[in-house]
């Protein structure tokens, strides 16, 4: 927690439904999620061993996925995870919020062109 002036209560911006209170590491795993579902613990780490350009294990995704579950956001089955709708309504703010980071604000990119982009990029290997 942030410091605080004495007697002053802080209070997530999750509390008030502004938006979920989510780590980098959740928000990837939910990206994966998103494209491809269902997906196991080994499955995921290799997704984002992809993405960093770094070895990311299985078990270093363990306590995410344990909050995400806890949460609501992803749904366990049969060993593998898939994406909740609650998942899917926690991650749409932040990956608009992505795409407008991307675009600088200008508001030029469209969230589905974008996205369309990423999946040709990934299929090409590029």
């Amino acid at each position: 927690m942030p410091p605080s002036e004495p007697g002053a209560t802080v209070i997530p911006l999750s509390a008030v439904g502004a938006l979920a209170d989510m780590s980098v590491v959740e928000f990837c795993l939910g990206m994966a999620l998103s494209r491809r579902a269902p997906q196991s613990a080994g499955e995921l780490a290799a997704e984002l061993s992809a993405w960093f350009d770094r070895q990311v294990r299985s078990r270093a995704i363990k306590a995410p996925l344990e909050a995400m579950l806890g949460r609501g956001w992803v749904a366990h089955g049969c060993g593998t995870y898939t994406l909740s709708e609650t998942g899917t309504a926690a991650l749409t703010p932040f990956t608009h919020a992505l795409v407008r980071m991307l675009d600088g604000g200008r508001r030029l990119l469209d969230l589905a062109v974008f996205m369309s982009l990423i999946k040709e990029f990934e299929r090409s290997g590029s």
